[in-house]
Parts: C-alpha cells; sequence; structure tokens
C-alpha cells in the first residue's frame, strides 16, 4: 500500500486551498526548511522538518518546537533532497511537493532534477497552481480529458520516445532542451501512452479550468 508524503519546499506556495486540499491527502506532511514558514502562514502544523536550518524564522521554530526536527548541513544536497530522502527511509513512496519553484530560478531549475534522481524508489511530482511535474521512466499511462495540455520536457537526450492519445504524435522520435522539445500538446484520447528508450524525460500536466 502506497505511503503518502507532502513536502512543503521553501518557493513560492500554490494557493490556500490547493495547500490545505493536498495536506489532507497526505499521511505526512515535511517541511524543507523554510517551508516550515509557508506552513505556519497557512495554518498547517507539519510533522517534520528537516534541512540545514538556514532559512527557517524564528517565529516558526517556536510555534513548531514539538515537531521533530532534522538538521543535516550536509553541502552536497539542497533542502528539498534532505527532506526527500528523510521521507524515502521513512519508507513514503508518492511524494508530492510544494513551492518548488518561484524566487529564485537556478533553485527552481535544479529541483526538476530530484524527479528522476529519487525514482523509483519514489515516484515524486511537483506541484503549483498551474499543473504539476512528473518523471515518466521508461513509461508512463495516465488517464486524461481530451483537450488536457501536456508537455513533454527532456532533462537530457531523451531517445526512442514514443507516444499514443497526443494530437502531435511521436513515434521512437528524440526530444532534447534547445534542439527539439514537446510543449503544450493536447490530449486526444484516454489513456495516455509515454515509453521512452534512453534519457530523462518529464511530463508536466496543466490543470484543468473549472
Amino acid at each position: 500500500m502506497s505511503k503518502r508524503a507532502l513536502i512543503i519546499a521553501n518557493g513560492e506556495p500554490p494557493r490556500k486551498h490547493l495547500l490545505q486540499s493536498l495536506s489532507k491527502e497526505a499521511d505526512v506532511i515535511i517541511c524543507a526548511d523554510g517551508g516550515a514558514n509557508t506552513a505556519l502562514k497557512f495554518g498547517i502544523k507539519p510533522d517534520a522538518i528537516v534541512g540545514d536550518l538556514d532559512s527557517v524564522h524564528a517565529e516558526a521554530l517556536v510555534k513548531f518546537q514539538k515537531v521533530p526536527t532534522y538538521e543535516d548541513t550536509d553541502d552536497e544536497t539542497t533542502d528539498l533532497e534532505k527532506a526527500i530522502s528523510w521521507a524515502v527511509k521513512q519508507t513514503y513512496d508518492h511524494i508530492t511537493v510544494v513551492g518548488a519553484a518561484g524566487k529564485r530560478l537556478d533553485h527552481t531549475v535544479g529541483n526538476l532534477g530530484v524527479l528522476s534522481k529519487f525514482y523509483p524508489d519514489a515516484l515524486v511530482r511537483l506541484v503549483d497552481d498551474l499543473g504539476e511535474i512528473v518523471y515518466v521512466g521508461k513509461d508512463l499511462t495516465f488517464e486524461a480529458k481530451r483537450g488536457d495540455v501536456v508537455s513533454l520536457i527532456p532533462l537530457n537526450r531523451c531517445e526512442g520516445i514514443t507516444t499514443a492519445g497526443l494530437r502531435y504524435g511521436l513515434e521512437d522520435e528524440s526530444l532534447e532542451l534547445g534542439v527539439k522539445e514537446g510543449t503544450s500538446n493536447v490530449v486526444i484520447e484516454t489513456p495516455v501512452s509515454i515509453k521512452v528508450k534512453k534519457g530523462h524525460l518529464l511530463l508536466f500536466k496543466l490543470f484543468a479550468r473549472p
């Protein structure tokens, strides 16, 4: 049975109703360092705070003084990586991350790497108000509505990509940033399937408008 974790990172948080909804779905809520400031702002009590603790405001530390705090000063990993590693060690295998984007662009881009880094130990997805990004792996099949917008984002050169259910289909083709990307495709039938022979490919799914 899957164990679900929500990690609140220190980037731009989603709207309150989305964050509260994701919190209710999670079995555990983890703040990655300064993500504790966001949790305090939105009235969410985390189950753990993980990171080097250089971004947590004193107010949050006081408010969450009874929350288990795990300080990790490893300079080779980011606070988000520290939080995901902690969650994986606690056997959480479905991890939703909010606050992974915004503020510093280098942090935003770097955070995309966690999707492939922790696969297949954990299925990690990055969520914001507009949509979510997940790692494709070797193959991914998912349900979607006709007209839904998706993008294929290659972290490196991805080869042997074959898709089904998308308007602009791929048949054993390659994608590479700066050469050919797969932005703003459209679902024409479900389920959608994506297969990749080589490379790290991400899938962005735009949330449907109400």
